[in-house]
């Protein structure tokens, strides 16, 4: 086994909403995606950092979950919670037996062909100012508009860092969909102290197939996420047969 598992905790989404209004949390609509909300409450419960990366997933079809990776197991993470969180943060998964549960990652050998599938940010920093941008807007800033599509800019960057360190070789990647969304981040600390700022940035679902290379580095990738905010639902890197 890798000692990396994958947790699945099944949130009170009223319950959570209430946790974060008791925070002085409360988001609106500028926390479209959630990110913010749900980073706050994971380090409440378990602990900064604890599970990263994850990923919310909440549709009709069936209960919200949070999926993540993490180093500790069910038995570990419920521990922490019961004994350390506070009521209301708690109060976000009452029943831990049924609420939180994990399983561990196995180590894929060499050459193992997976289906994958990650919900990502593609930003990256503008060079000179440093200002966060969408990485399609960066490379059309240095490029022919005409010649960039935005499913090409978003691939080849995503491919590029699941790649890393031979961790795999991708085969096929495709854009599965993409949409502006808005959210709520701290700025970093100054004199007077950290405040929060609200961003428009892409959120991009990209599916493709790839090949394990090195196991190590695969699961590297694979407990690190795929470009930033990674602490805020996005690089989770989900795989499936192919």
């Amino acid at each position: 086994m890798s000692g990396l598992y994958m947790v699945e905790i099944r949130p009170d989404l009223g319950a959570l909403l209430r946790f974060l209004h008791g925070q002085g949390l409360d988001i609106g609509d500028h926390d479209e995606d959630l990110g913010y909300g749900v980073h706050a409450w994971l380090a409440a419960a378990f602990g900064q950092g604890t599970i990263r990366p994850w990923r919310l997933l909440h549709d009709r079809r069936r209960p919200t979950r949070i999926l993540g990776y993490t180093t500790r197991d069910a038995a570990e993470l419920r521990e922490q919670l019961a004994a350390f969180a506070e009521p209301s943060a708690y109060a976000v998964c009452p029943d831990l037996e049924r609420d939180i549960l994990t399983r561990p990652m196995p180590t894929w050998l060499p050459g193992r062909l997976l289906a994958f599938e990650v919900q990502c940010c593609p930003v990256g920093r503008k060079s000179g100012s440093g200002v966060e941008k969408d990485i399609f807007l960066i490379s059309a800033d240095h490029g022919h508009r005409n010649d960039l599509d935005r499913e090409s800019v978003y691939t080849a960057w995503a491919a590029e860092r699941l790649e890393r360190n031979n961790a795999c070789s991708v085969r096929s990647i495709r854009l599965d969909g993409f949409r502006l969304v808005r959210q709520l981040r701290k700025t970093q600390p100054s004199e007077n102290g950290r405040s929060r700022a609200r961003l428009v940035r892409p959120m991009a679902l990209i599916r493709g197939e790839l090949v394990v290379g090195d196991p190590d580095s695969f699961n590297a990738m694979l407990a690190g996420g795929i470009g930033r905010h990674v602490a805020f639902g996005y690089g989770m890197v989900l795989l499936s047969p192919p």
